[in-house]
């Protein structure tokens, strides 16, 4: 089964479209072996996002979000999850089309471990209180999404894009001066 997702990383990462055949062709499979462990195309999918966001749990882990000033641990964080989501945008992409109910759901895991930190932050004052912890961590995520595609679409060079990403976060959870 590894093979299989691992085949359909690199096919959704070539084109976002790929057909189950295509999937089955580069993990070295016939069609039918595919759908004996994915039934549907969406289930392929939903099994490499849970794939994705179980790494990317992993590096948020090792980051150790709940070490040190907040807004390092965020730098931290930002910075390994990027570097793991690399094989991923394409993936990204896709899941930015499903209803927002299920884009939240295959993120939970992920925004939970996050919340701490953005709360520790807003008690010591590195972070803005006057929006809730959720709010921090939607626009955080709608903000890697956004990076994502623009580095798909190649609009921005792919070695700007942390810099501004990790540069629009921070800025936009730091408290204001009336704070």
């Amino acid at each position: 089964m590894a093979r299989i997702l691992d085949a359909a990383v690199d096919a959704l990462a070539s084109d976002p479209e790929a057909s189950m055949a295509e999937i089955a062709r580069r993990a070295g499979v016939v069609r039918a072996t595919v759908y004996v462990h994915f039934p549907t195309r969406e289930a392929l999918i939903a099994a490499v996002t849970e794939r994705a966001m179980s790494e990317v749990g992993q590096v948020i882990e090792a980051a150790e979000p709940e070490r040190g000033d907040p807004a390092d641990a965020l730098r931290r964080v930002v910075t390994e999850a990027w570097r793991t989501l690399g094989r991923y945008h394409a993936l990204i992409e896709i899941n930015t089309r499903l209803p927002e109910a299920e884009l939240r759901h295959r993120h939970h895991s992920v925004l939970a471990t996050l919340e701490p930190m953005i709360e520790r932050g807003q008690r010591a004052g590195t972070f803005r209180a006057d929006v809730p912890a959720a709010w921090h961590l939607s626009m955080l995520m709608a903000l890697i999404h956004a990076a994502s595609a623009e580095l798909r679409a190649g609009r921005l060079p792919a070695e700007q894009i942390q810099s501004a990403l990790l540069a629009t976060v921070l800025g936009a959870m730091r408290p204001t001066p009336t704070e």
